[in-house]
């Protein structure tokens, strides 16, 4: 993320703190890059650019199971903030501004045509 913003280019963390919204199952951080008026994902690694299909990443799959697993983005600003971004190693920690995010993850990552709907943990 900051190397990305150190070139100029807007850069932010997101992530699940829980697959599934199970802590045993792991939680896992990528990196947003805003571009078009809208932010867009990348898997950090050598093959990933944005314009790599969302269903060729990794976690992009059914067994993601999107409908339970939650995603966040960190934001800058708590003022446009109405959630936090959850720290999955201290998850009482409610500091760090962030975006409800799930929706966005399962438009772009359900890979079929039959859409589901997030689940209110």
């Amino acid at each position: 993320v900051n190397g990305l913003r150190a070139a100029g280019i807007p850069a932010r963390m997101a992530g699940t703190p829980a697959w599934q919204n199970d802590p045993q199952k792991g939680n896992h951080n990528w990196v947003e890059v805003y571009r078009d008026g809208k932010w867009d994902f990348l898997e950090p690694g050598g093959d990933d650019d944005l314009d790599k299909d969302p269903c060729g990443r990794w976690f992009c799959n059914p067994s993601s199971n999107w409908g339970l697993t939650r995603v966040y983005a960190a934001r800058l600003d708590k003022k446009q903030s109405d959630t936090c971004y959850p720290l999955s190693w201290e998850r009482d920690n409610t500091d760090v501004p962030g975006e409800d995010r799930t929706q966005y993850y399962i438009d772009h990552c359900s890979c079929n045509e039959d859409r589901i709907e997030v689940k209110e943990s």
